[in-house]
Formats: structure tokens, sequence, C-alpha cells
């Protein structure tokens, strides 16, 4: 099956799942307060997107034999909790506005308490809400997997690879955070970025869980890895061409903010090293300045093709795509779900969105 009908296809039926969830949280936390029945509401509305890593796991768990659809859609749903509490932080630390075309949740915090209150910290105050708001959806994923319908050995299994790959994510986070500090970096810092930030929890993460949901064994759940760490390595760098060449309204975030916020691609990191003298001076000026111009970011465009750093961004995430590919055939030897860890590769650097 085609990567993307998949995902739709989980989506429909994730969905009435999710929202059950959330409508209990919601009913339960009112009782408390309004105030926070309200930040669950918040959370829901947030979520969206993709919806790729629910997918993997459910994916995953039914390339391993698993047979429980119901239950493995329930659990699934961890993970896309889960990542909507790491953007939320995220966000934070990027000082971003927009997320999926509306206001990131600080921001909107931030907004809020203006109308709200008559006087007080604002910035301050929706920080506060969406940092505290991330914590209780990061631990509202913990409750999906503790009430999921599976063993509880197999949920012990599958917490401990959930919460080792949420602290590899908040490494890279902060190693990612330091680099864009950092006066040289060079193109194997900036891909062990992507390995720990983004790589590790996007797809070799959701992909073990379901794997372990169906039972299997660590030998194959090493097998996925990787599988994994390519394709997720591979995602991330594609990510970052959408970053510079999209276009806002299919995005959802301005583009460009990876220049602005000054962070480590491969295109920043070979435009710098190719460019002349006169654009590099440009590159550099660019980078880290916060009052971009669209007419400054479509420079940086026009230099990052010219240099030839965007070829080689490319080129680079298609190797890696391949390099993934030829695991595939150790995860499962059903052809069918080969087909689709193949197509779901190949969506990796194709997609643009």
């Amino acid at each position: 099956m085609k990567a993307k009908a998949y995902i739709r296809d989980y989506i429909k039926k994730a969905t009435p799942f999710l929202d059950h969830i959330f409508e209990k949280q919601e009913k339960e936390a009112a009782k408390i307060s309004p105030v926070v029945g309200e930040m669950i509401r918040t959370y829901r509305d947030f979520m969206g997107g993709k919806n790729l890593r629910g997918a993997l796991v459910k994916l995953s768990y039914e390339c391993f034999g698993g047979k429980n659809k119901k239950a493995i859609l329930e659990a699934s749903l961890m993970v896309e909790v889960a990542h909507s509490f790491l953007l939320m932080h995220d966000d934070i630390m990027d000082k971003d506005t927009l997320r999926r075309g509306k206001p990131t949740i600080h921001f909107k915090y931030k907004k809020l308490s203006q109308k709200k209150f008559a006087k007080g910290d604002f910035e301050h105050y929706g920080t506060s809400m969406a940092l505290d708001l991330g914590d209780i959806g990061f631990m509202i994923a913990h409750l999906i997997l503790a009430n999921s319908q599976f063993s509880a050995e197999i949920k012990e299994k599958v917490l401990r690879k959930f919460n080792q790959t949420i602290l590899d994510t908040g490494f890279g986070q902060a190693i990612d955070f330091n680099f864009e500090y950092k006066q040289k970096v060079t193109e194997k810092d900036v891909i062990k970025i992507h390995r720990y930030k983004t790589a590790n929890y996007t797809i070799t993460g959701p992909l073990q869980y379901g794997a372990l949901f169906a039972g299997a064994d660590e030998q194959k759940i090493g097998k996925i890895e990787k599988y994994g760490l390519l394709v997720g390595i591979a995602f991330q760098i594609r990510d970052d061409e959408l970053g510079l060449f999209s276009d806002q309204k299919t995005l959802g975030k301005p583009i460009g903010s990876d220049v602005k916020e000054n962070k480590n691609t491969l295109l920043h990191l070979k435009a710098l090293e190719w460019a002349n003298a006169e654009d590099k001076k440009f590159l550099q000026s660019a980078y880290g300045n916060s009052k971009l111009t669209v007419k400054d970011v479509r420079k940086v465009q026009r230099i990052t093709i010219k240099t030839g750093a965007f070829e080689y961004s490319q080129k680079t995430a298609k190797g890696l795509v391949e390099k993934g590919k030829k695991f595939v055939t150790k995860i499962t030897s059903d052809l069918e779900y080969q087909d689709t860890l193949y197509n779901l590769a190949d969506f990796m650097i194709e997609r643009e969105s």
C-alpha cells in the first residue's frame, strides 16, 4: 500500500479513539477547574499534522503479526500525543508563533492573557502555560499506554523503549540548541542532531513500539533501527529543505524560520562552505537575523541552489533512503508490507509538507 493511503486510513480509524480519550480527560479535568478543562481542549485542538508516527506503530505491529486492531489503534495514539508535547516545547525554544497555520501554544496563551488580565508578564504567562500543557500531554501519553489492552509485560517493554526514545530526543534538542551558538559546525554534527532529535522518535521508535506490541524479540527490534535511523535522518533533511523552499500555506509556518533561528542544516552548512566571498558574507548576516525579509529569504534560496548545497542535500537524503531500504527484507518477509515500507522510505523525501 502507498504510504499516503496507509496514513490516511490510519487517521480515519484512529481519530474517534483520540476524540474519546480527550473528551474523557477534559471532563475529569473540568471537575478540578475550568482552566484545566480548557487546557485539555486546547491540547486536542493543537494536535494534527501527518500522524506519521502513530501510523508507523500500527504498521509495524501488523508487520510482526499483531491482530488486535482496536488495541493497537488506541495504544498508537501515545506517540501522537507525545509528539504534540515535544512540538509545544520546541516552539518555545525556537520562539515560533505559528504551527500548522495556527498560533503556537505559548503565543496563543500570551495573547489570551492580554485579553483576560489587566496587567502582568504576558510573555511569561504564555510560556508557563505552554510548558505546563506540554507536561500534561506527556502524562496523558503514558496513561494511554497504561490503559491499553496489552499485557503488563509488553507494556513495560514498550514503556522502557518509549522513555528512552523521548530521552534521546531531549538530548538531540540540547545538542541542536547549543550548536546554534557554536562558531563551527560540521556535517557530522548536523547528522548527529538529526539522529537524536528526529530519527529516533519519528521513525525508529514508533516502528519498535509496534513490533514490541506484537511480541517481537530484541533481535528483530535491532533490525528495525538500521532502517529507521537512515530513513529518519533523510526525513529531517527533507524537512529542512521544505523549511527553506516551500511556502507558508503548505508548511503552516513562515518560510525561512530556520534561517532566522540559525538552524544547522546541510543546506546552511554546504552553502556557507561553497559560496563565493560575497555570497558567504550575505549568508553569515542572514542566518540568525530575526528581522530577515522575504527578499532576503529569496536570496538565501538562490545562493543555496547556486552553490550546489540544495542538490547535495537531496542526494544525501536519497542515498540514506536507498541504504535504509536494504533492511526492509530483514524486518518482514510479507511482500505487501515490504512494499509499504519501501514506499514509506521514498515518501519521506518526496513529500511536500
